[in-house]
């Protein structure tokens, strides 16, 4: 495919989301800096498919080192990361301001409201819940298995099965690593990945 110049704004794009560093190895030096296209198709410009990187970790990813599976992965932990970003920064933006101006039964002239917290679940340390772009990650996945299984289920593919509930993906995963999904030890963030994605495969397949 012929390689086309990525635009400006793209690019601007690309940098925000990484942070200006390597999505690998955290180089930060701005000469050192490459987009590599995660795709491997150079008419790809899509920020979707763009991913930041340094000459090594790009050279690495040429020849193998890095697999193609870890540089999809980093791309969505970045993704997830920058979504996560935006909406803590719109949630911080969400400030009411009421003036009194007759001064009546109001000891303050100016009260700031701010929304509602929702109360934050504690994770134990080194949990997978305690990762906010681990957990996110997961989120996604399981999000994805749902839709997996509510498409197949309206195509027939499930109709000789009991009826399918949210909820069964979370406790297979317990049965399976003896601790409830976002308490499972980040050592296992991996294997949790591919099994939810070895389950939404087998979604896709019919099995």
């Amino acid at each position: 495919m012929k390689r086309q110049k990525i635009p400006s704004m793209t690019q601007k794009a690309v940098f925000q989301e990484a942070a200006s560093c390597c999505a690998f190895c955290s180089e930060s030096v701005v000469s050192a800096l490459e987009i590599h296209h995660v795709d491997e198709d150079p008419s790809n410009n899509d920020v979707t498919n763009l991913l930041l990187v340094c000459s090594s970790c790009h050279s690495k990813i040429t020849h193998g080192i890095i697999s193609p599976a870890d540089v999809h992965l980093q791309k969505r932990i970045l993704q997830f990361q920058s979504h996560a970003n935006k909406a803590r920064d719109s949630a911080a933006q969400q400030t009411i301001t009421v003036t009194n101006t007759h001064n009546t039964g109001v000891i303050a002239n100016v009260v700031n409201i701010k929304g509602k917290k929702i109360p934050k679940m504690n994770y134990p340390s080194e949990s997978i819940g305690s990762d906010t772009i681990k957990k996110s990650y997961i989120d996604y996945l399981y999000g994805r298995y749902i839709d997996y299984r509510k498409a197949d289920a309206s195509f027939g593919a499930f109709a000789h099965a009991m009826k399918f509930h949210p909820s069964e993906l979370h406790l297979t995963i317990q049965s399976k690593f003896k601790a409830k999904t976002f308490f499972i030890h980040i050592a296992r963030f991996e294997d949790l990945v591919e099994y939810i994605q070895g389950r939404g495969c087998a979604c896709r397949s019919g099995l």
